[in-house]
């Protein structure tokens, strides 16, 4: 009985330095010391770039990339190497349209594209089919293709910080009547 529960916190604690080494976000300078293959998740915090280190796109196996609060305008042709993104972080950047570059990243579950700058989401929204949340807050989207209606694991939305007419905000309700959209409260603007 001993042995077992020692066995038991054994294994517990090992799953434990797993997941913690596995979901360490290291910044940029701190990954550039670890072997590629061993980074999961990346901040550029403070950085303040305006674009993206092209030694980035090395590593293939980050499931989280933060390029938050920075002055990204574009994101590179090469982007969609970053296959294994499950959660990307664009808050807050120079974004003037939709980079169709991260329609190519189908394991993606979390995007952050919350105070940019760009009005339309592109068709190639579609093949997010794992995307569960969109963050649109405060970026003055007012088209969205009929393509977002295939997001079947989508469960939020958010459209805070933009005004939407009650047409505009019946229609993709009903549309995505599975998803949370987060509105703020309705006006005579977007149709």
């Amino acid at each position: 009985m001993k042995l077992q529960v020692a066995l038991s916190f054994l294994l517990f604690a090992c799953n434990l330095c797993y997941s913690q080494s596995v979901f360490k976000t290291y910044t940029w300078e701190e990954a550039q010391k670890q072997h590629i293959d061993s980074v999961f998740a990346i901040t550029f915090e403070k950085e303040k770039i305006d674009s993206l280190p092209i030694a980035l796109m090395r590593y293939t196996q980050l499931k989280k990339l933060d390029l938050s609060k920075q002055k990204i305008k574009n994101l590179p042709e090469d982007f969609g190497k970053l296959k294994n993104l499950e959660q990307l972080n664009l808050g807050k950047n120079k974004l003037t349209r939709f980079p169709t570059q991260i329609c190519l990243l189908s394991k993606l579950k979390e995007l952050n594209l919350n105070r940019n700058y760009f009005e339309t989401v592109p068709e190639c929204i579609e093949n997010l089919t794992k995307l569960e949340i969109l963050d649109l807050w405060a970026t003055p989207v007012g088209n969205f293709p009929e393509q977002i209606t295939k997001l079947n694991s989508l469960k939020l939305l958010d459209l805070r910080g933009i005004k939407y007419s009650p047409k505009f905000q019946e229609k993709w309700t009903s549309k995505l009547s599975w998803v949370k959209i987060e509105f703020d409260a309705p006006c005579d603007c977007y149709d």
